[in-house]
């Protein structure tokens, strides 16, 4: 069972001056790369949901569950609301420091793995890798709740790799604690907590076995013959059941909500159902099975992706049994994903980027000469410096594939303009008391521009969906009193030839509503801008 006494001892005997301040040096970087101009990227529509959700959780304690509502889990709602406290006025901070916390705890993961497979040097790679790997910072920097997947199934992994070697209860109940919290983050953890199943590999062979059609041939006699480890992969088996009926026990906390249901309905808005599978088996398969490895090597900045592939052939011939384990859980997931995922986006898939950094890793720690190091750590740097550079200092040059650009700069769900719209609100409700019409009651503009007002502040938010001209003439009863301001934020798209269409243009408003444009708020590509315009007393 756990023991403080034997850790102490091993961090004694192991850990020296000059590993405590590699270790600090690694911590001071991940702080430097995630905090640098951490607002610089505008918001994004799902950051004002999740902000908001965190800030009604906070401040009414029968709303904690309030994600349910949407089919979301609650940890992220949970996991920022600290932060919310520490930074009530700025509340994207705050929901972006959740990311940087969850980015630290993978990162601690990913060097506790690595010593522990490895040694420190791989560690210490390992750490870099992930540190200034352009996937990780850019999802460490943004307020959604794929970072802290991305440490779970770090730690997921490395956790099942010890209790297969071990075979300990403390080890099973630690791991049921990290997938029973992963679990109230995506329904995705899943597919690895499935996964780690396979942990077995370690229990039924060793670092020497042989090749894969070598270790199925001896498997019998693994399990009956001279060695007899069946007893010892059954005792895997029950303490694995323990993980998962633990995780489940922490997943079924949501039922202290009536709106647990909703999460299985709303993932079937991204992952297809069983009948669906059944009847349609490929109807995303080859989209996806093309779109996703290149999700993750681009953004990744393409050489460490490179690295972690090649590396896998150098993991193999050092330890087939780990590298059989990486190749179950990449492979499986990869082939998984991409015949039931409806939607795709890159940030889904982050989790398997985390994997490509242990063989990478490995593969560079074993290269020995100064030089070719050095020249080697140079191409990395080379290849992610433009895609850092972006992410810190320039985000409308980010250059990640089209479909993240439309997510967060081009499209209507990058929130461009709206810090500065509630700013220009402030000075406005120094006057008088100020209402911002919106049009979106949900995400974008809404949540959005509730994101940047203070509590107390004399700014409302009317939220509609759709914002018709009805809205604007019962509005203009407020006028006398106070200032009405209106934002659209959907109403100029590029249709699929990329052409904006004239009858959703905003440009022509002035004209026909009681509107006076205040300023256009253009995104890169030229494809959506948000308006704001004021509400003007009809004629």
């Amino acid at each position: 069972m756990f023991n403080i006494k034997i850790i102490i001892e091993w961090i004694q005997k192991n850990v020296t001056r000059k590993d405590i301040l590699i270790l600090m040096g690694l911590v001071v970087l991940f702080l430097l790369t995630r905090l640098v101009n951490l607002e610089r990227l505008p918001i994004f529509s799902d950051e004002g949901i999740y902000v908001q959700w965190s800030r009604v959780a906070w401040k009414d304690a029968s709303m904690r569950f309030i994600s349910l509502t949407d089919g979301r889990q609650p940890l992220q709602t949970w996991g920022t609301i600290p932060f919310l406290k520490l930074f009530p006025n700025q509340a994207l901070f705050a929901g972006r420091l959740f990311s940087v916390s969850t980015g630290f705890f993978a990162l601690t993961g990913m060097i506790s793995m690595m010593w522990y497979l490895f040694n420190k040097r791989a560690a210490y790679i390992a750490g870099l890798l992930y540190i200034f790997t352009p996937y990780f910072i850019f999802y460490d920097r943004i307020a959604l709740v794929d970072s802290a997947i991305n440490g779970f199934t770090i730690w997921m992994f490395f956790l099942s790799i010890v209790l297969a070697r071990t075979r300990r209860l403390d080890i099973a109940i630690i791991l049921g604690f990290v997938t029973g919290f992963a679990l109230l983050g995506k329904s995705s953890v899943r597919l690895y907590a499935g996964l780690m199943l396979f942990a077995s590999l370690f229990v039924l062979y060793h670092h020497e076995e042989g090749g894969v059609k070598n270790m199925l041939m001896k498997l019998k006699s693994k399990l009956h013959g001279e060695e007899n480890r069946f007893m010892h992969l059954a005792s895997f088996m029950l303490l694995y059941l323990v993980v998962i009926g633990l995780s489940a026990l922490i997943y079924n906390v949501q039922r202290l909500s009536p709106y647990l249901h909703f999460v299985e309905q709303k993932n079937t808005t991204f992952v297809l159902t069983l009948p669906e599978l059944i009847r349609t088996p490929f109807a995303y398969f080859p989209h996806n099975i093309v779109n996703l490895p290149y999700y993750i090597i681009s953004e990744m900045g393409f050489i460490v992706a490179i690295l972690g592939i090649l590396g896998m052939f150098l993991l193999y011939k050092k330890d087939r049994i780990l590298t059989v384990y990486v190749l179950i859980w990449f492979s499986v997931a990869i082939l998984a994903i991409s015949f039931v995922a409806k939607v795709l986006f890159p940030r889904y898939v982050l989790s398997l980027g985390g994997l490509l950094i242990i063989p990478a890793a490995y593969l560079i720690s074993q290269i020995k000469d100064r030089t070719n190091i050095l020249g080697v750590i140079g191409v990395i740097f080379l290849s992610i410096g433009l895609f850092n550079y972006a992410i810190w200092f320039n985000p409308v040059n980010l250059p990640f594939p089209a479909i993240d650009r439309g997510q967060y700069l081009e499209g209507w769900p990058a929130g461009f303009g709206a810090r500065e719209i509630v700013d220009y609100a402030r000075e406005k409700a120094q006057e008088k008391r100020v209402y911002l019409l919106a049009q979106g009651d949900f995400g974008m503009s809404g949540d959005v521009l509730r994101t940047f007002i203070h509590d107390g502040e004399p700014i409302h938010v009317r939220a509609f969906w759709p914002l018709n001209d009805e809205h604007l003439f019962e509005n203009q009863a407020e006028l006398p009193e106070s200032h009405v301001f209106v934002v659209y934020s959907h109403c100029k798209e590029a249709n699929h030839e990329g052409d904006i269409l004239d009858s959703d243009r905003c440009d022509t408003f002035e004209e026909t509503k009681p509107l006076k444009l205040i300023q256009r708020f253009e995104k890169p590509g030229n494809r959506t801008a948000i308006y704001l315009f004021e509400l003007l007393q009809a004629q």
